[in-house]
Formats: structure tokens, sequence, C-alpha cells
């Protein structure tokens, strides 16, 4: 590796960047940021390159690079290696994850193709970026949803999805259009949306359009739930009614099983 200057005319982003572009304001505010720092500091890390079709392509750095270029510089400082495009996207791909705000799903993006890159190891992706298997896997799972569908977990509308409804629509059959099912179920919560999702696989049906009868059960459901007294209570077999436990009773069971079960309690 050698540390070149290069002219920022003959510099461009290479295509295996997850990140090609800006996506948002918080995005640009960072740039100049970035260009304010780099003004009054230096560019202290030069951006990493390689030469490919007559030109430099950036391979990590496109953040420094477009301050650069937000600065008006006209050459950049670049380590120079000489890689084969599957390294190119290795590196990309853990620059990537390690320096960026990632949205959720530009992290299901990198972690997948790095995943890919490794050949399916996860071991070397849990190395490479230093995150939980736990982690790595629950982005994983999301790796075969519509682009569309990726896209709503990072909205800022009210079409925006929890990673868990996405993880759950993962579950769905294969023949089943996702997409078709959370425009049926676009006015319930998220986690209304899981449960909807949840009943429908276990109907084991592959009508969409029992999501109908389906909502209006969840929907009716979550009512019950949020007119329920606040109150505890417990449930009486014999007369088949909720008996209310006064406050300090209440209490004193609490300090009771604390004691029995060494502080653990289990609310059921």
């Amino acid at each position: 590796m050698e540390i070149v200057n290069v002219d920022i005319t003959q510099l461009y982003v290479s295509n295996i960047n997850v990140r090609k572009t800006l996506t948002s304001e918080e995005d640009e505010t960072g740039i100049t940021d970035l260009a304010n720092d780099i003004q009054i500091n230096g560019l202290i890390n030069p951006i990493t390159v390689r030469f490919n079709n007559d030109k430099y392509e950036i391979i990590a750095g496109q953040r420094r690079y477009l301050a650069m270029k937000y600065l008006n510089k006209s050459h950049i400082p670049c380590n120079l290696l000489s890689i084969d495009t599957q390294k190119a996207e290795e590196i990309s791909l853990v620059e990537n994850v390690q320096r960026n705000q990632m949205t959720t799903g530009d992290k299901v993006r990198s972690y997948s193709k790095l995943y890919d890159v490794y050949n399916g190891d996860i071991d070397r992706v849990i190395s490479a970026i230093h995150i939980s298997k736990q982690t790595i896997q629950k982005y994983l799972k999301m790796r075969n949803l519509p682009e569309d569908v990726l896209m709503l977990l990072d909205t800022t509308n009210e079409h925006k999805i929890s990673i868990d409804v996405a993880i759950e629509l993962t579950k769905l059959p294969t023949n089943i259009d996702v997409l078709h099912v959370l425009h049926k179920i676009t006015t319930l919560t998220n986690v209304q949306k899981i449960e909807a999702i949840k009943h429908f696989i276990l109907h084991g049906n592959n009508d969409i359009d029992n999501l109908n009868d389906i909502k209006d059960k969840v929907v009716l459901h979550h009512n019950r739930i949020d007119l329920a007294p606040s109150f505890p209570y417990v449930y009486d077999e014999y007369t088949n009614k909720n008996i209310r436990i006064p406050d300090n009773m209440f209490n004193e069971m609490v300090c009771l099983i604390k004691v029995k079960t060494g502080g653990n309690i289990v609310y059921c």
C-alpha cells in the first residue's frame, strides 16, 4: 500500500459501496460537519482506493471524499491498494459498518453482502465488524425481503415498520406477497401487525383476504386489553369472576413471593 495524492476529478465512488448517495438531511449535515473539521485539522485519514478503469475507484472513504469536494479541494491523499473486486467489496463493507451511522435497511444490505463475501461464514462476519452473533442473525433473517419492505424500516411516515414486524414477515409462505399483507394491515400498530401476521400463519390459509377478519379480531382484542382494569386481581374459577386484591394485601403477597423465590417474580 502506498499513499498518493490523487486529482479529485480522477476519483469515483465504487459501485460496490452500499451507500452510493446521501439519503437524508442528517447525512448532508454530517458531510458539512466533516468538511469543517477537515478545514481545521486537515484530512487525518486518507481515503482508500484502487486503480480501475483508468481512474481511482473509492473503496472506503466516500464521506471524506464528499467533504473534500465540498471544500473544493483539487487533490486528495489516498491509500492506493492493489486488490481484486472481492477484497475491495470486503473492505468497503467493513468500512461502512464501522464508520457510518447506518440505517436499518443499510445494515441488512451490508451484513448480507459481507455474509456472501465470506461464503456464509458468520464467524468471519462477527470477527470483521465486532457485533454479536444474535444481532447478525437478526439482520440476516431480513435479507430476502423485498427492497420496498426494507425501505419501510427507515421511513419516517405512518407506514414505518419495526424490525420485529419485518422478521415476522419473513415467516410467511414464499408464495405470499408480503407487500400485499402489509397493505392489508397498514392501519394497525406494529404490535398489532405482528399479532395479525402470526394468526394468519397459524391458520395456514394462503388467502390474504382472511386478513380482514383477523385484523378486526386483533383490534377488538387490543381494545379489550386497553379497557381492562389496571388494579391487581385474580381469577376465581368457581364464580367465573375476577376478584380484586386490596392494594395492601397485594403488596404483602409480592414481598412474600420475593422472599420465597429469592427475588424473582414472573408476571403472567
